[in-house]
Parts: C-alpha cells; structure tokens; sequence
C-alpha cells in the first residue's frame, strides 16, 4: 500500500525531494529600509539598486506590513517620513488609478464604494467630522483606502522608544529628500554622495501623481486631516526634532 502511494505521489512530482521547491535566499542584508507607504519608497529602491551595484552594500527594503518590532534589532535601518496630508492627496490618487502607471492593483470591495462616493481627495477630507451620512461614508472611505488607512506612527507599534532605544541610521523627509539622503549615505559610511547616483524622473520610475488636474485641498480640508492625521503630525515633528539633535 505504502509502495502505491509513493509511485501516486511520484507521478504528480510530490514524492521525490526534486520536486521540493526551495525557497530563495535573499543576499543577506546589511541595512533595512522600512517601507512606510507613500512616502518617496520607490525612489529609496532605485537608489538602492545603484549603491548595490556601486558599493557592494545590500539595502533591503521590506514588505509594506512589515514593523520595526517584526525586524532583526542586530541590523541597521532607516525609514522615511512624510508630512501628513501631503501623503494623503497622493495615496488617495494613487489607489485611484490603481497604482497606474508603474503598477496595476484592483480596487477592493471597500475601495470602490470610496471611489464611487468621492470623486476627490478634497471632497473625502472637507466631508471628514460632518455630520449624519457623509460623515459616517467619509470615515468608511479614509479607513477603505489602501495608505489613507494607515498611520505612519503606526509602524513603530509596541516599540514607542525606537528613537531612544533603537534608533535609525537616519530618517529621510519625502520633501527634503536628497539633502537628508546624502547625510544617510555618509553616516551609513557608503563613501558616496547623492552627486554620484541618479534620481529617476519620469512618472513611472518615481510613482508620481500629477496634480494638475484636480482640485486643490481647502483650508478646512487640510484642518480635518490636521485631526484625522493628529498622531501623525507628532511623529513627523519629533522624528525631525531627534534629526536636529544629531545632525
């Protein structure tokens, strides 16, 4: 009976070590990057890919859902952050488009009810806080849509002290990008500069948003999201105080 099942297994390739698939071993890592969404981690990637070639040092970037807690304390990191409603507008147009043009991902369920009820960002944050309906419809929308939902403090779960604790390598601010990546570059001690790599420009490669057409935020949808985004606005200003501190 044994000998039968074995020769079943054999023919559907289950039976033989052969038809083991073994996982890939990834180059060991010597700095991780946390990918917190929406905040210039496409760019991180191509710049990594250059100081791999370039250095012969290995920038491992993580999974989206990946924390710090979930991350080997032996190695050394960095991460980038991102003011608040700045990273909203494009998480909003970009799960828009469906990741469009670098990528393609399917609205979930939950996303395209958001989508069918705000044709744009400024509509879902001026209907943040309102009352009856809208409200409860916005609040539903801001926790549907991939990033809106996500806090970047929020990364940092369970590790409240990281910057005391375990800090960063650095941490590169989405808008002051190429002078706070040279400072990683040189206390990451890579020997290079940001003179010696190439940004990548053009919609796709970077995962830009255009916003040329869409309707600008209000000031009363930029006071809701100072609300919505409450936690975030305190992580981004004592991320950049622990940077003043040991620049």
């Amino acid at each position: 009976m044994k000998k039968t099942f074995k020769k079943m297994l054999g023919r559907l390739g289950l039976g033989s070590k052969e038809a083991v698939t073994q996982p890939s071993k990834q180059e060991k890592a010597d700095i991780i990057f946390i990918h917190i969404g929406k905040n210039a981690g496409t760019q991180i990637v191509n710049l990594s890919k250059q100081i791999l070639d370039m250095s012969g040092t290995n920038i491992q970037k993580v999974k989206h859902d990946v924390r710090l807690s979930q991350i080997d304390p032996e190695l050394p990191y960095f991460f980038s952050i991102r003011n608040p409603v700045g990273r909203f507008k494009s998480a909003f147009y970009s799960r828009k488009r469906k990741g469009q043009p670098r990528v393609y991902s399917e609205w979930s369920e939950h996303e395209a009810i958001a989508f069918s009820e705000f044709e744009h960002a400024n509509d879902l944050a001026e209907s943040l806080f309102s009352k009856g309906e809208r409200g409860a419809s916005a609040m539903a929308a801001m926790q549907s849509i991939s990033h809106t939902t996500m806090h970047q403090i929020d990364w940092f779960a369970k590790e409240g002290y990281f910057l005391k604790a375990r800090p960063p390598i650095w941490i590169i601010r989405q808008e002051n990008f190429r002078e706070d990546f040279d400072t990683l570059l040189e206390k990451a001690n890579l020997n290079l500069k940001m003179s010696d790599l190439e940004i990548a420009n053009d919609e796709k490669q970077a995962h830009k948003n255009d916003y040329s057409q869409v309707p600008a935020l209000s000031a009363k949808a930029k006071d809701n999201l100072a609300l919505w985004y409450s936690r975030d606005f305190e992580f981004v200003e004592k991320c950049e105080q622990w940077m003043r501190d040991n620049a």
